[in-house]
């Protein structure tokens, strides 16, 4: 059996958290994200740590969940139905793929736009520009007056003339989604 580094389990035992969270926020579900991140365990079990290559680091692996997860889409048959409300969840999936995955990866992940490029292995001007329009199906969507927070907790926001001016620079300078939307 080869010897290995610990420097690859390291990393996987250090980002497995991540790459859950971005899965089940990618496609919608606990149950798909965690099947695409079995499928990634599985890979790197089978075929070894390795080929994560010796300089491996966060986005190399988020680099081989999206080889994964570009190679066949699961069909679990848990997602729901699109709530009325358009919360995060909601207003994610509702976007294209590559648009979902780009505002994911920096506004969550944290990963620069070039950093997302190559994890997704597109060109920088078009993540850049599915980020914008990422961006703007949020803002347009925080525009409608209804933010679903949580399954069952909707909030429905006052109109901007309604609203008084200290809620504007509130909600504006607001953490969050939001700060990274800006």
């Amino acid at each position: 059996m080869p010897a290995h580094s610990s420097a690859p389990a390291d990393l996987i035992t250090e980002q497995l958290p991540c790459l859950r969270r971005y899965a089940r926020a990618l496609t919608g579900s606990a149950i798909s994200g965690d099947a695409y991140v079995r499928m990634v365990l599985e890979t790197l079990v089978q075929d070894g740590v390795d080929i994560l290559g010796p300089d491996a680091d966060r986005g190399t692996l988020f680099r081989l969940f999206h080889r994964i997860y570009a190679g066949g889409h699961l069909e679990l048959g848990d997602e729901g139905p699109v709530p009325e409300t358009m919360g995060p969840g909601a207003l994610l999936r509702t976007l294209p793929c590559e648009r979902r995955e780009a505002l994911l990866l920096t506004a969550v992940e944290g990963f620069t736009a070039g950093e997302t490029a190559w994890i997704l292995g597109l060109p920088l001007d078009e993540v850049e520009h599915q980020i914008k329009l990422a961006r703007q199906a949020f803002r347009d969507g925080l525009r409608s007056g209804v933010l679903m927070l949580e399954d069952d907790m909707t909030i429905r926001l006052p109109q901007a003339g309604n609203m008084p001016s200290h809620a504007h620079a509130s909600v504006h300078h607001a953490g969050g989604w939001g700060a990274s939307l800006q």
